[in-house]
This record gives C-alpha cells, structure tokens and sequence, in this order.
C-alpha cells in the first residue's frame, strides 16, 4: 500500500503528517476544515555535552628582531677644576753688561748765506763734517714788487694868446757840428725787491736732520710702475728730529722747509720723476721730470758719453708730529722702456728738512 499527500493537503491541512500515514491512496476531498491552535512546542533536544580537555600546548615560535637603539642621554656635568700647581721659583739675575763708550756730540754752525738769483732753487751745502757741520745756504733773492701805480694826470692850463705871425727871414748857413757833450751821471739803481722768507736765520735753526747715499745704487721700474724709495742710509746733523731707516722723522707740529737733490745717470732711454713722500704719500709741488734720451755710443769701458741729470727742489710744508719722509723715484711710462736701468752714484741724493717755525 502507498501513502502520499498532495500539494494541496500539505500546505491546508492541519492533521499531521504521521496521522494520514494509513490513508488509502486516493483522493480526500472534504470540506477544508478550519484550523486547529497550534500544537505545543515538543521538548529541547539532547543535553550538550562537557568540555573536552586541553590540547598540548604549541612549540615556542622564533625570536623576534632586535629592536633600534634608543637615544643618547644627555651630557653629565662637568666635574670643578683642580687646584693651581705652586708657581716655579725665579731664575737667577744674569751679569750686567759692560758700560758702553760715550758718543762724540755732534755741532751745527752755519757757514755763509748767498743771496741766489730770482726763481733759482735754495739749497745747503755741508762743508764739514758729519759730527761738525757747517751749513752753507744759498737763498733766492725775491721777486721785484710791483710798479706803483701811476699819479693822477695834472690840470691842463689855460691857452695863451696867439702872437702875430713874423715875416720869414732867410736860412743861415749851416754851422760846423758841434762837440759831443759828457756823458751823464748814471741814474740811481732802483731799490731792490725784499728777499722771500728763509726761515734759515739762527734762531730757528732748533729743528732738523738730513740723510745720503755713501753707496751707489742701481734702480729699474717696479713690475706695477709704483714708485721706488731711495736708500738713503747716511745722517747728517740732526737736532730734535731724527734721521733713520731712509726716512725723516718729524718730532714737532709746524712748519719745514724740506729739499732734495739728487744725481743720476743711464745709458738708456727712459722718463724719471723723483719727489718726496710724507707718510707714502706724495707732495705733489715736490715732484721733477727728466727723460733720458738713448745713447748707443756708451760703453763699459767709456763713460765719457753717458748721460747726467740733476734734480733740486725745495718746497715748504706743514707737518705733523710723527710725520715721516722719504725720497723716492717714479718711472712714468715705464711699459714704454722696459730696458731702462737708473744709476745714482754713492752720495749723489740727499734729502733735508729744517722747521721755519
């Protein structure tokens, strides 16, 4: 025998399934009853059942990496300085020195004082010794002043009478010539101009120094044509200034009368300009040009055709106690000469320096 529920019967009827189990197998088709209340919920299933016991525990897994370095603590601080070691004892006094010789002192006078010609160059002549000297000066006569000017022109006076005009009367023979008349007296000689200031009177002859050359000296232009100083490595008389290292030293603040001369030779052409420097720089009213011209007919063992150049100059300045001067050589144009080669033989340049006041 064969159960089975239709479609429609599972989906309406409310007989359950284990009860129809032994219908027939055709067809019910009764009234569709209506549906029953819902049947009681059945019992929970089984109990659940008790915990299994614990596995064995795992292998110990492998290292990890090391992790970075951690940051530098700071600094500690510094530890207090020791105590200072005990000082040395002092070394014993070295001998004295021997007494050195007195200096002889040296003296100025001054020699004879020429009156130079109008616009000439002044200058001095030492014509002693180094330790007694004896100034010669030549100082240039001043200029002649000037013509006073020109008296006012007097009143014209009045027109005589014109006198009646007389008959001509006949020439005369020409007579002999007569003797030649004396000479006139020479007119008196106009008065001479006052001289210009010296400032070389005995009374303010207090301050001064000179310095030469006792060497011969060889000079070429500087590689940048920038002047080149003189080596003047000789004192003359000084008194309150000093005289060293081929410079002047003034002591004083006033006023000086500075010269130079200087005499120099070449067998080269070439432009020379020499002038005198304070503290390095130049005074510019100091400065002398000369140019050499060439000479081809010199020679070693002749010097009878070599060229010769003097250069004096003399100016006043105004100085500053510690002011320094020194004489020096510029070559103008020197690119244009490159052989050019000045001598200056052994006391041939000198420099002075006198305070006027």
């Amino acid at each position: 025998m064969r159960f089975f529920i239709n479609d429609n019967c599972r989906r309406r009827c409310s007989t359950p399934y284990y009860m129809l189990c032994s219908l027939p197998s055709y067809t019910l088709k009764g009234v569709t009853g209506a549906t029953g209340p819902t049947g009681a919920t059945g019992p929970a299933g089984g109990q659940t059942g008790a915990t299994g016991a614990t596995g064995a525990t795992g292998p110990t897994g492998p290292t990890g990496a090391t992790g970075a370095t951690g940051p530098i603590g700071p600094t500690g601080t510094t530890g207090a300085t020791g105590a200072t070691g005990p000082t040395g004892a002092t070394g014993p006094t070295g001998p004295t020195g021997a007494t050195g010789e007195d200096g002889q002192a040296a003296t100025v006078s001054i020699g004879n004082v020429t009156t130079g010609e109008p616009g000439t160059a002044a200058s001095v002549t030492n014509t002693g010794t180094l330790n007694k000297a004896i100034l010669d000066f030549v100082i240039p006569q001043g200029p002649t002043g000037a013509t006073g000017a020109t008296g006012a022109t007097g009143a014209t006076g009045a027109t005589g009478a014109t006198g009646a005009t007389g008959t001509t009367g006949p020439s005369g023979p020409t007579g002999p010539s007569g003797a030649t008349g004396a000479t006139g007296a020479t007119g008196p000689r106009g008065a001479t101009g006052s001289d210009g200031a010296t400032g070389a009177t005995g009374s303010t002859l207090s301050e001064y120094a000179g310095l030469y050359n006792t060497a011969a000296q060889q000079i070429t232009p500087s590689s940048n044509s920038s002047p080149v100083g003189l080596t003047l490595d000789a004192a003359m008389p000084v008194n309150t200034m000093t005289a060293t290292s081929n410079k002047l030293n003034v002591t004083n603040t006033g006023s000086y009368r500075v010269f130079y001369s200087l005499n120099a030779t070449s067998k080269q052409s070439g432009e020379v300009k020499p002038y005198v420097r304070v503290n390095n720089v130049a005074v510019e009213h100091s400065a002398l040009n000369g140019i050499f011209s060439a000479n081809n007919s010199y020679t070693a063992e002749s010097s009878e055709n070599i060229q010769h150049k003097d250069f004096q100059n003399s100016f006043i300045a105004d100085l500053n106690a510690g002011d320094k001067l020194d004489l020096c050589v510029e070559f103008p144009n020197a690119s244009k000469y490159p052989t050019f080669m000045l001598s200056v033989p052994s006391r041939r340049a000198s420099l002075h320096a006198v305070r006027i006041r």
